[in-house]
């Protein structure tokens, strides 16, 4: 089966009309005929109805038109990517990262520069777990990922250090009385927690659990949630309070505030980490962004 028959049998779909579909892809009415034909052989499937006046789409050629227009649809715009890519001296840089890093801050400022200095260059961006993302850096479905805590990596990964950032509590706003700024570790483990959960994120909950132990976190009751905006989300709902990134505060909430304590002064390093082999020059200029002071 080739690409050819499938549109031919998608002209005959549309029109209902040989002579009509043969005009439409440029070929001889008993070559799209036969196409037809061997077409149905091969699926073991009547796609039309042969009928006096002409043929008509049965049930099952409507469904595989509907399959095929979707498959199609995809192959052009992945021909007209590859077009575009060919035409232009960078083409594209895909990137992940966790969403709040984005907002704000060395990694934000980076992207704005790159794409005020480079607007021909095609940008995407994914947003999910450090594990997903990290395999997406290994398929090579990305050229680079921003992320705080990783597992050991090849020789062949570079890591650069983006930033430091610190860790507050995130607390609903009406337990505001039951926090300060110098609170004990005794006080704080009073409250009821949020975390996220080890699968969420191994490496980042393994660093986490080393630091409360030698904090001596241990909240009397904790609620686990499996991604970083369910942490907060169940923070709201007054689940509990939840140890966090300061970067959090850039997100808006009337039920969420956060607070520095004396107890939390470990910094936390966001990294950039991306193959060094990579023959990408999109990603040569994106790291020259990345290496610019900001503002």
């Amino acid at each position: 089966m080739e690409l050819r028959h499938l549109k031919y049998f998608l002209a005959v779909a549309e029109t209902q009309n040989i002579r009509s579909a043969a005009q439409k892809v440029h070929v001889t009415q008993p070559a799209i005929s036969r196409k037809i034909k061997e077409l149905e052989s091969e699926l073991g499937v009547q796609l039309f109805d042969r009928l006096p006046k002409g043929l008509s789409l049965n049930r099952a050629g409507k469904v595989y038109q509907k399959q095929l227009g979707a498959i199609i649809r995809q192959i052009e715009d992945a021909n007209a990517k590859v077009r575009q890519f060919a035409q232009t001296e960078y083409g594209t840089l895909a990137l992940g990262s966790p969403d709040f890093v984005l907002l704000e801050g060395p990694a934000a400022h980076a992207l704005q520069q790159f794409r005020r200095d480079n607007s021909d260059i095609d940008l995407e961006v994914f947003s999910d777990t450090p594990m997903v993302l990290l395999k997406r850096l290994e398929l090579e479905q990305v050229d680079g990922v921003f992320g705080y805590f990783m597992p050991p990596l090849e020789d062949e990964y570079a890591v650069e250090a983006v930033t430091q950032d610190k860790l507050v509590v995130a607390f609903p706003k009406r337990w505001r009385d039951k926090l300060s700024k110098t609170m004990t570790i005794d006080q704080l483990n009073q409250l009821p927690a949020v975390r996220l959960t080890k699968s969420a994120d191994p490496h980042y909950f393994e660093w986490q659990e080393a630091l409360f132990h030698d904090l001596g976190w241990a909240p009397k009751r904790t609620q686990w949630a499996h991604g970083e905006s369910t942490v907060l989300g169940l923070v709201a709902a007054e689940s509990g309070i939840a140890i966090v990134n300061e970067r959090h505060f850039l997100r808006q909430s009337d039920s969420i505030d956060y607070m520095a304590l004396d107890i939390l002064p470990n910094d936390i390093t966001l990294n950039f980490i991306y193959k060094q082999h990579s023959d990408n020059p999109a990603l040569n200029l994106f790291l020259q962004c990345l290496s610019q002071p900001v503002p």
